[in-house]
Order: C-alpha cells, then structure tokens, then sequence
C-alpha cells in the first residue's frame, strides 16, 4: 500500500508538471485550475493502473505452473470503471508440482492452497483432496497419515462435483501425475 501511495504522489507531481506545461504553452490562457484537474486525473490514472496491474504482476512471483482455482473481481460504485471491466481483487490457486498423493493409489492429495488477496500477505494453506470420495479437508498441526496413507485426525467436508477445487486437483494437474 506505501508504493502505491508513493505512486499516487509522483503521479501527481507529473500530472501537475504537464498542466503547468500546458498553461504555459497556451501563454497563459488556460486558467490556473488547470493545474489540480492534471494532478487529480494522473493520480486517478495511476490507482487505476495499479489496481488492474496487481494480478499479473503478483501472479509472475509465483510458480509458473500455478492453476487458478478461484478468483474474486472488484466491483464498486465508488470505482465506477469497474463496472466496465471488474478488476481481480484476490484468488486462490494451487502449483501440480507441489501436490503429492498421501500413498501411491491412494486417490488422497496433498495440496498447497495458495490465497492471496490485494493489500494482504499470501496465506498458504495444506488440504487434503479425496478424488474418489470427493471430499477435502484441512491439514491440521495434530493430522496424521497411517501406513496405507490415510489422513488420521481431518474433519472431511463433503463438496459438490463442481466444486473448483476438486476439479482442478482431480481433473487435470495432480491426479494426472
């Protein structure tokens, strides 16, 4: 948040400089004003610009076979260019080659959810994913694996089919390979 303020403030520096400019290529015939309309409108470009810039920029930090899972687009009145095209304000996503299978055969995966949401630090949380059951469940401190790979200790959360998660895990990246 302190970059994009220093951002908003070097913008409107630039944007005051090119109204200044303006005003004295008019020779003076523009009024004053001019000045605070380019500084507001290079300070509004330039939260713009971050706002929509964050994804991507944030989205190359991490690993490049990261799959998206989810994500959560802004949308508000007082943002009224969101409407035109909603910025993406967090997402959830998980890295295949981070995923491993509690057994071999075991149809159970272990798998790095990755959140991350706009002004807040990555949170990165372990689940378990059971393809065959499907189901998924939280790694706890106090979970534990028997021999045959079976989680000990998890609190299952039946999911639709259609759940994100579960189709991305058990559709394509991990349970692949």
């Amino acid at each position: 948040m302190f970059y994009a303020l220093i951002t908003a403030l070097f913008a409107g520096l630039a944007g005051a400089g090119i109204g200044l400019g303006l005003r004295a290529l008019s020779g003076k015939r523009l009024p004053k004003g001019i000045i605070p309309i380019c500084a507001g409108l290079a300070m509004l470009v330039a939260t713009v610009g971050t706002e929509y810039a964050w994804y991507d920029g944030v989205r190359s930090t991490m690993p490049e076979d990261l799959v998206i899972v989810s994500e959560r687009e802004q949308q508000a009145w007082y943002q009224p260019w969101t409407f035109v095209r909603p910025w993406v304000r967090g997402f959830i996503g998980y890295s295949p080659s981070e995923t491993v299978e509690t057994a071999e055969g075991s149809g159970i995966y272990v798998v790095q959810l990755r959140g991350q949401e706009r002004w807040q630090p990555q949170v990165i949380r372990p689940n378990l994913v059971d393809c065959e059951g499907g189901r998924r469940a939280e790694i706890l401190p106090d979970t534990g694996f028997t021999e045959t790979g079976e989680p000990v200790g998890v609190t299952w959360r039946e999911v639709p089919e259609d759940d994100p998660i579960l189709s991305a895990v058990c559709g394509g990246g991990a349970a692949a390979g």
